[in-house]
């Protein structure tokens, strides 16, 4: 069975987190995280969150948490910049 985050870890190994988080950033619209740890901030503007090892800035407009459990969560708005820390 594919699994894309898997492929995606075989051609990018050189990455500093690949192993710590998955993202999936669709069209600016629709952000989809596996493996945070838990939320630091949380506005419209500004979303951050912890994973193991650092911390991801999400920075954006009209943007809204549409879902939250223990390790994924999907931000909907427009993403304008993702960052690991």
């Amino acid at each position: 069975m594919f699994n894309f985050f898997s492929e995606l870890k075989k051609i990018v190994k050189k990455e500093k987190f690949i192993d710590r988080y998955n993202i999936v950033n669709m069209s600016g619209k629709i952000l989809y995280v596996e493996g945070h740890t838990g939320l630091c901030q949380l506005s419209k503007e500004l979303i951050t969150f912890k994973f193991k090892g650092g911390v991801i800035i999400v920075e954006g407009k009209d943007m809204v948490m549409s879902e939250l459990s223990e390790t994924t969560l999907k931000i909907v708005g427009e993403i304008k910049r993702v960052e690991a820390l």
